[in-house]
């Protein structure tokens, strides 16, 4: 779906200015009308044009009744999303039109910023067109079950599917617990040799790593085979039947490009992994939130699987509540992060906040991988009305693009 942007300019006003701004709106790669080449060409070439994005730009002052001459013969379809600057008197002439159309009882609203930031917002909605198109030919696996314990973490597969185009493919855990007597497979072995060499420590015998890098293997060509964008794994039950972990096996997806693995089975976070993958080419970490400090607005978050390629350092350990097989302990770089969760039947809930990492911790009560972190936000959302337990971390500040996209999609 096509980000198009109709501009309406003054009769009056220098064509210098009308060639400065709409330069630097074709700079974007939205598709730029007039009135005129909206109706010519637009409509034309795209039957469909009118249920699209559709945005006004009043590029100046004295441009009311063109644009509301052009939505009365266009039928876009409402809300009417306007687009104004700080200059050329086009905001004055925003709200005069969008207080003439509320009259009329047509939803309108206006969108207003610098010029320069109206170009840079453009943009972004031009990638969330793409992301939104990645996702609609998106297949999500499911392996197994949700852990019995994600007791709020339930979501209606086929509203998501209705919502996000996404399609889920089910899968017994047998897919997986088939393939752990395999041998290991020479086009897989540098995977297991780059985890082993990088790690500072390796506390988990040879056997342990060799069963938990077969696994792995087995959740890779899962991926590769079924043509999955993400896939999570009911990961507990895993352990349980072979004691193996598959905390190597979804480390190692998340490193790979345009792929997520979660845990336990948990499609909401699941989701939010993908979407973050997605929006900011950033693998992201999965996490419990473990302790909450209201006194100084910090959270710890900790989960024994963590993608490595995000972190400072890691060592190779067993895992947390079994003691058994394979986890990773790892040390982040104290830096700003961004914590991000979707929820809801169709996922079309969300919360998100930025912080930064303070600490890496050690506690041997908690799963292997611990960071205490602040945020903006203030951390008593987790006490009293949090999207459930897991949570995704993603390195960088990122919460004004997810709240942008969100309300993008809102605009469909």
């Amino acid at each position: 779906m096509a980000v198009n942007i109709v501009t309406f300019f003054s009769t009056v006003s220098p064509q210098e200015r009308i060639s400065e701004i709409t330069g630097k709106l074709n700079a974007t790669k939205a598709r730029i009308f007039t009135p005129d080449s909206f109706f010519n060409e637009g409509i034309k070439e795209d039957k469909k044009i009118r249920a699209q994005h559709n945005y006004l730009f009043i590029g100046t002052g004295g441009t009311e009744a063109d644009t509301i001459n052009f939505i009365t013969k266009s039928k876009i379809i409402p809300p009417i999303l306007l687009l104004s600057h700080d200059g050329s008197n086009s905001l004055p002439a925003a709200m005069e039109i969008r207080s003439y159309l509320q009259k009329q009882d047509i939803p309108a609203r206006i969108i207003h910023d610098s010029l320069e930031n109206l170009t840079t917002r453009i943009q972004d909605w031009e990638k969330f067109t793409e992301v939104i198109a990645r996702i609609q030919d998106s297949r999500i696996g499911v392996v197994g079950k949700s852990s019995s314990w994600l007791m709020a973490s339930d979501i209606d597969q086929s509203a998501v599917s209705k919502k996000w185009g996404v399609e889920f493919k089910n899968y017994t855990l047998n897919t997986i617990i088939e393939r752990k007597d395999d041998d290991l497979w020479e086009e897989f072995r540098p995977n297991l040799e780059q985890f082993l060499s990088n790690a500072t420590n390796i506390e988990c015998s040879n056997a342990d790593i060799r069963q938990a890098a077969i696994i792995a293997q087995a959740v890779a060509a899962l991926v590769r085979n079924h043509d999955l964008n993400a896939v999570t794994m009911e990961c507990f039950k895993l352990l349980e039947d072979t004691e193996i972990s598959g905390c190597f096996a979804t480390s190692h997806i998340n490193t790979l490009e345009g792929v997520v693995a979660g845990c336990e089975g948990d499609l909401p976070t699941t989701f939010t992994m993908l979407l973050a993958k997605y929006l900011t080419n950033q693998p992201a970490f999965m996490a419990n939130v473990v302790d909450v400090n209201v006194d100084n607005n910090s959270v710890v978050f900790a989960h024994c699987t963590v993608p490595t390629s995000i972190l400072e350092s890691y060592d190779i350990t067993s895992h947390y509540e079994s003691g058994k097989s394979v986890a990773i302990r790892g040390r982040f770089p104290f830096r700003d992060i961004t914590v991000f969760k979707m929820f809801g039947e169709d996922l079309t809930s969300f919360w998100v906040s930025e912080g930064v990492i303070t600490r890496n911790l050690s506690n041997k009560e908690q799963c292997r991988t611990q960071i205490r972190t602040t945020i903006t936000d203030p951390v008593s959302y987790f006490l009293s009305s949090s999207l459930a337990n897991h949570h995704v971390i993603i390195p960088g500040k990122h919460k004004r693009l997810i709240i942008d996209f969100f309300d993008f999609i809102q605009r469909q």
